[in-house]
């Protein structure tokens, strides 16, 4: 039975996913955008698509075997940014926390690795292989198995997208590069030859070998080859493809992917993915201290009272200290806020309490309808009011009904049943 795998190419995916969002820091200043992204990616669309295997590849450190071949290979790459170096430990460890073992093979890079892989698991049982990755080089490994997936498009190219996007079957996307290169790995291509030219050569002579057989005896083969390629190959592109020849050939040893590299001890079933057992306890702790907690699984948080967390909670019950409260809250850049109501629906709900947390050490209640002291309403619905039009930062977790809730209850006037009201008063606060 085929199986999905999914080959992450690391290095083109945290490039991606740190352009993909604005730099953002913790409270403490450390940069999470890319290990943010990263992290979503991982406990939301990825667990959605569910494939049976996930092997995360990254390039090893240092040079590798095409820097002997040509020592300027990728020499004119700018520096990576000291923002996104600094988060490739975070989202390794992450990435270790989810249960996904990461592989780097020395002296080769990431793209050996993922054509070594495959080639070989295509082959196993038809598997359909998923190489998520927006580097160039690799179309040439795409295959009716093999595709390559863009996630953030949600794009999958097969051959037919491929020859879409190069004018050229994957078969010939190595030699496309070896004469037409873009400029991204500082590799030398022959100048002067724009794809066009590149692709009506390909896609009647297949390789560089042949273009360079039918050129080396072009008086001969011109009966025989077709008048497009007649035009393409005369005059100053002849010249340029004659006075580049060494240089082609170089350029194709260069974007050559070795599908053989030694991976010692590599068992797929070792990658096995599991929606259920990429949430550790591990994780949930880490994207706490990372401050992600729109993606902290709610469901792994034990349900507390205040009291059991050790937590002195403030009962705001009357003007006075209402007006202590909002001294403390015009001190702070954002606050922790949350409604306590009557019911889910906003049309019939009640507003009964207000809970509003500015640090660990000092969490507030402001009591409209529980048994304690209780602040007047209209003294309510002018604190909100206030609140609402002021700077400060609201957090909440379900921001549109506690916003919708609190401007409700600003713009009417008190409707509240004595039997309602006695029926919270029987209650106890439970947050």
């Amino acid at each position: 039975m085929s199986k999905k795998i999914y080959l992450i190419d690391g290095n083109s995916f945290i490039y991606r996913m740190f352009f993909a969002l604005p730099e953002f820091s913790t409270k403490e200043g450390r940069v999470v955008n890319a290990t943010f992204w990263m992290a979503k990616f991982f406990v939301g669309q990825l667990v959605k698509e569910n494939p049976d295997y996930v092997v995360f590849i990254k390039d090893a450190k240092g040079n590798n075997f095409r820097h002997d071949l040509y020592a300027e290979y990728k020499a004119t790459r700018e520096r990576m940014p000291d923002s996104l170096r600094s988060q490739i430990w975070d989202i390794e460890e992450m990435i270790g926390k989810m249960n996904i073992d990461i592989i780097e093979i020395p002296w080769y890079e990431a793209d050996d690795v993922i054509g070594t892989l495959a080639e070989s698991l295509w082959k196993e049982s038809q598997n359909e292989v998923y190489i998520l990755s927006w580097d160039k080089d690799l179309y040439a490994l795409v295959t009716e198995q093999v595709k390559i997936y863009d996630t953030q498009r949600k794009k999958i190219s097969g051959p037919e997208e491929t020859f879409e996007k190069f004018g050229i079957p994957a078969e010939c996307v190595r030699d496309y590069l070896a004469i037409c290169w873009d400029s991204s790995d500082n590799i030398p291509w022959i100048a002067g030859i724009w794809p066009k030219k590149a692709q009506v050569l390909l896609n009647e002579f297949w390789s560089l070998e042949k273009i360079y057989e039918v050129i080396d005896d072009i008086e001969n083969r011109k009966e025989s080859i077709s008048e497009e390629s007649q035009k393409m190959l005369k005059g100053k592109t002849l010249e340029k493809f004659v006075e580049g020849k060494e240089l082609a050939f170089l350029s194709q040893k260069l974007a050559t992917l070795d599908c053989n590299v030694d991976l010692p001890g590599f068992d797929l079933e070792n990658y096995s993915f599991s929606p259920k057992e990429i949430r550790t306890p591990d994780l949930e702790d880490y994207f706490t201290e990372l401050e992600f907690f729109s993606l902290v699984n709610k469901q792994t948080i034990e349900k507390k009272k205040w009291d059991s967390l050790w937590k002195k909670v403030q009962i705001v019950g009357d003007e006075d200290g209402l007006k202590r409260l909002e001294d403390k809250i015009y001190k702070q850049k954002e606050i922790i806020i949350d409604t306590e109501t009557t019911s889910l629906n906003v049309q019939e709900a009640q507003l009964v309490g207000v809970s509003i947390l500015l640090d660990e050490d000092n969490i507030f209640y402001i009591n409209l309808m529980h048994r304690w002291p209780q602040v007047e309403w209209q003294h309510a619905q002018d604190f909100i009011k206030r609140l609402l039009s002021s700077e400060i930062v609201l957090i909440a977790h379900n921001f549109k009904y506690d916003l919708q809730i609190m401007q409700q209850f600003v713009s009417k006037e008190k409707e509240i049943t004595h039997s309602l009201a006695s029926e919270f008063w029987q209650t106890s606060l439970e947050l």
